[in-house]
């Protein structure tokens, strides 16, 4: 059996040094992509080596190979540092007294490379081999110094804190943070117990390195010292919760009825990273009587919680004088509301309520709000109206051409827009009756802006402008110039025909009123019919200057990087001018093309 394992080994150690050595002249190659392609195959091979599956000894035949090669005379950016990075990857005991050596190398680069390896090498010879370092260096440079202490720190080599503790009282503050941080991590009792008396001695930027350091070590004595009179609050919040999640809930009522707000957010954070029930209730029921500041982050801890029960201590926040807390109670009732918790919100009325009622998922909430959409005051209405078409309610929409078709100013404003943010084309012809039978009441506007913005977006462009088009006969010229101000903003080209034929109706009120539609036109499709119409010689001068400044409004819209696409339509419409004036315009966005 020996006899095999040793004829395995050898053939491995045969085959890793044909393949690693066969390597070195591409790797050295200044062809970068065979440079590349060697270092690639390497990567390869020390993967397939370091592989679980991998034949015994395959591993540690090719990194003797690479340590063989390390320890030659080999460029170090060509062959060192690669054959270096992979050692890191895969190397155990045998690397050892390669890497060792390697800390010494005249390349700084090298002995950090070299520091590295060590760090993640599982071996017990690698942890070893840091803490001799250790020892011999501390007279070295202070960067090397604090990798290697940093180096134990990562590894959690145990017993590795004194060798490290008496860097506490290096003045260099790149060996003493890293000082710091490794008896951190290490987490052993001489450690600590040396960083707490470390932090008497100290203040500043090195002080809060310490505190950091033994925050993490989620010990209890720690969290007890910071708790002592005269730390600031900032670590006292901290300790406080850390004891709190250690598992000490029982301080949790105490610190919430002492009054120290310090200790108050302590609690606070422990409930919302510990999510314990019996700490949340103890922060449920200390909130109404918590300064701002906590609150804020109490009703957070709440929300967190996902529990509905604490609806009832939230509420009653919608009407702090803090805009803050208000915005916050909002918000989280959203997660955590009732349909108890309408009222409420729908009373408060602001952005952050509507759309919490909006997402506000659980039964009662819509049930809730169609009563209140349906009787008391204004604003509760105009709430509960929009809260019900956030909610995707498409059902409500002959409900809300009724209101839409009430006097109250703002109920009618609200239910027109949430038909408009509902609605599809159906709602379209609906919500034209409705503009020409309230053409003199404000909702008029609102009920012309929704249809064009459900025009904008519809499938059936087309068969919309063909409706409004038939709505034209035998309404007010009010009426009329609304459904012309509609066929204009909506951007349809199918609209721009009708318009034309408006512009030229025997109708003065109806033709002043269509050109005025027209001169209003937004979209670069409408161009064209501008220019063809305002070129007509039978149009009034004053109906040609409508339509050019039209044109010039278009095109000073369009972005500098796109005008010179547009600089022979530019050019027509200033052919087309009558006056000096729309041509100094339109040459003016002319001048623009570079």
């Amino acid at each position: 059996m020996f006899k095999k394992s040793l004829l395995t080994f050898m053939l491995m150690a045969a085959v890793s040094q044909a393949a690693v050595k066969e390597l070195i002249p591409n790797l050295k190659s200044e062809d970068f992509k065979v440079q590349t392609q060697a270092r690639l195959d390497l990567l390869a091979a020390c993967s397939k080596a370091g592989a679980p599956d991998a034949p015994e000894g395959a591993r540690e035949a090719i990194c003797k190979e690479m340590c063989t090669i390390l320890e030659g005379n080999y460029p170090v950016v060509e062959v060192i540092q690669p054959v270096l990075n992979n050692l890191e990857r895969i190397g155990g005991a045998e690397s050892v007294p390669t890497l060792v050596k390697l800390m010494s190398h005249e390349n700084p680069h090298i002995r950090d490379d070299a520091r590295r390896a060590l760090v993640v090498n599982p071996s017990k010879e690698a942890a070893q081999a840091l803490g001799a370092q250790l020892k011999n260096r501390k007279m070295g440079s202070p960067k090397t110094t604090a990798g290697l202490i940093y180096a134990l720190g990562e590894r959690g080599q145990a017993g590795a804190s004194r060798l490290i503790t008496g860097a506490l009282g290096s003045k260099d503050e790149v060996v003493f943070i890293a000082a710091v941080k490794a008896l951190g991590m290490l987490n052993e009792e001489v450690g600590v117990k040396a960083l707490l008396e470390r932090r008497s001695l100290e203040k500043g930027f090195r002080k809060t390195q310490v505190d950091a350091a033994l925050l993490s070590t989620e010990r209890p004595e720690v969290y007890a010292a910071f708790l002592a009179e005269g730390e600031p609050d900032q670590l006292r919040a901290a300790a406080t919760a850390g004891l709190i999640l250690s598992g000490e809930s029982s301080r949790a009522a105490a610190a919430m009825a002492s009054g120290d707000t310090a200790q108050q957010a302590g609690v606070i954070e422990a409930a919302k990273q510990g999510l314990n029930p019996i700490v949340l209730d103890v922060v449920a029921d200390a909130l109404p009587g918590l300064p701002p500041y906590n609150q804020l982050k109490a009703v957070a801890a709440l929300e967190a919680s996902g529990n509905r029960k604490y609806a009832g201590v939230v509420e009653p926040l919608l009407k702090s004088s803090d805009w803050f807390v208000q915005v916050t109670a909002a918000n989280a009732l959203a997660a955590i509301g009732t349909a108890d918790s309408v009222p409420a919100l729908v009373a408060l009325g602001s952005k952050e309520a509507r759309r919490s009622l909006g997402r506000l998922n659980v039964d009662g909430v819509d049930g809730q709000l169609e009563k209140l959409a349906a009787s008391g005051d204004s604003k509760s209405r105009q709430t509960a109206i929009e809260a019900l078409a956030n909610r995707g309610r498409v059902d409500l929409i002959p409900t809300f051409f009724k209101y839409a078709a009430e006097d109250d100013r703002g109920v009618a404003s609200t239910a027109a827009k949430s038909i408009a943010s509902i609605g599809d084309d159906s709602t379209v012809e609906p919500m034209v009756d409705l503009m020409v039978s309230k053409e003199k009441a404000p909702v008029s506007r609102d009920l012309l802006n929704g249809i064009v913005k459900i025009m904008r977006t519809s499938p059936d462009q087309n068969g919309l402008v063909n409706m409004l088009v038939s709505k034209m006969n035998g309404v007010s010229s009010r009426s009329q110039s609304n459904i012309l101000k509609a066929l204009a903003q909506s951007g349809s080209k199918a609209a721009l025909q009708p318009l034309v034929e408006a512009c030229r109706s025997s109708d003065e009120a109806l033709q002043k009123t269509a050109v005025k539609a027209l001169g209003g036109w937004k979209e670069l499709n409408g161009i064209d019919t501008m220019l063809k119409l305002a070129s007509d010689e039978s149009i009034s001068l004053t109906d040609h200057v409508i339509l050019m400044r039209g044109v010039s409004r278009i095109y000073a819209s369009v972005s500098s990087w796109q005008l010179p696409r547009h600089k022979a339509g530019i050019e027509k419409a200033i052919e087309v001018c009558r006056r000096q004036e729309e041509k100094e315009a339109l040459q003016a966005t002319l001048n623009k093309i570079k």
